[in-house]
């Protein structure tokens, strides 16, 4: 038996393979892939762009993709939680489940992990099947589509933004950047009761959808200065939680001085480079810094949040190609780009 799936061979070069499909066994489950965003991480290593191809980390030939949702078909012998025809989505990376620390279920401090399609990469999901060991899985709520399922990973990573972070009546969330990532984190400060939560961004069509989602106000920043722009909206005094999402050095700097006095700045971005920060305005001002790219167990908690929201993220998709098709969104990204948020892939 084979399966399709779409391989990163060189940089700029990927081609559709008929792969062996792979079997269960163990604790691995095999999932019929359902839907599959495109990443902005996809998009580097598809160009070798990406700092981690730069430092060696992402090796070619890759399967890549990580944003996915899909069905068991089959499992392991030793597969306790899950069965057959269980939606499920999984954590971004997986450990290793044979060291020490993986077998008192520590997974997290696992030292030969494997991130889903990235470093050190585990076959990704862009394949019509793909492994997945149980511990590393969570059950879709009946209440939640593929659709929603495949935008867990990247709302998984947004969460991160909000650890250790109490939200508070009458806070302010300002959010730079409406990617899925900014996206998510407005949705995500809107159902963590944020009083105004403000959406940064460049586009009004991708402002318009941040309203649908959960924005209170909107800035466009090729019009308005944002800074001014969170200053007005606060009464003088700045966002109490601003999540800097673009990768920006320009926008990190803003969002210093949009940031209330003893105010936190999640970063949920790579910046591809060192950058300077205003470390002695951050100390004055008793700014608290915190870097977020996701933690195990955040797609369960992902998955019971969509499972309770009555406002849905999907607005958030723009583009859908089916899987045979995918390979369009690189090939000739400069069609996509200024109207994309989520390219959403679906299989059969």
């Amino acid at each position: 038996m084979t399966m399709k799936s779409l391989t990163v061979m060189e940089p700029g070069r990927a081609e559709f393979l008929q792969e062996e499909k792979p079997k269960a066994t163990g604790r691995m489950m095999l999932v019929k892939v359902k839907r599959t965003g495109i990443c902005a991480t996809d998009f580097s290593i598809y160009t070798g762009e990406s700092s981690f191809v730069k430092s060696g980390q992402i090796k070619y030939p890759v399967r890549f993709g990580h944003e996915w949702s899909g069905i068991v078909e089959a499992v392991g012998e030793d597969v306790k939680d899950f069965k057959v025809g269980d939606r499920i989505v999984s954590d971004s990376g997986f450990a290793c489940g044979e060291c020490e620390v993986c077998k008192a279920g520590d997974y997290a401090a696992c030292r030969n992990d494997r991130s889903v399609g990235t470093v050190n990469a585990w076959p990704g999901s862009f394949a019509e099947y793909m492994l997945v060991p149980e511990y590393h899985a969570y059950k879709l709520p009946d209440n939640v589509s593929y659709d929603e399922g495949a935008l867990v990973e990247p709302t998984a990573v947004s969460l991160d933004a909000f650890t250790n972070f109490e939200m508070k009546p009458g806070m302010t969330v300002a959010v730079i950047g409406v990617g899925a990532i900014g996206m998510s984190a407005i949705w995500l400060a809107k159902y963590f009761g944020a009083d105004k939560v403000i959406a940064i961004g460049l586009r009004d069509a991708k402002l318009e959808i941040a309203k649908q989602i959960g924005a209170d106000n909107v800035v466009n920043s090729r019009e308005v200065d944002p800074v001014e722009a969170v200053l007005k909206a606060t009464g003088g005094k700045g966002a109490d939680l601003v999540i800097e999402t673009t990768g920006y050095e320009s926008a990190l700097v803003q969002a210093f001085k949009m940031t209330i006095h003893t105010g936190r700045i999640s970063i949920v971005s790579f910046y591809e480079k060192d950058i300077t920060i205003p470390m002695d305005d951050v100390v004055h001002r008793k700014i608290t810094i915190r870097g977020a790219a996701g933690q195990y167990q955040n797609p369960g908690r992902v998955c019971e949040i969509m499972g309770k929201n009555p406002v849905k993220l999907t607005p958030i998709i723009t583009h859908r190609l089916p899987f045979h098709e995918c390979l369009d969104a690189f090939e000739n990204e400069k069609e996509y780009h200024n109207t994309k948020i989520k390219v959403m892939v679906e299989f059969e």
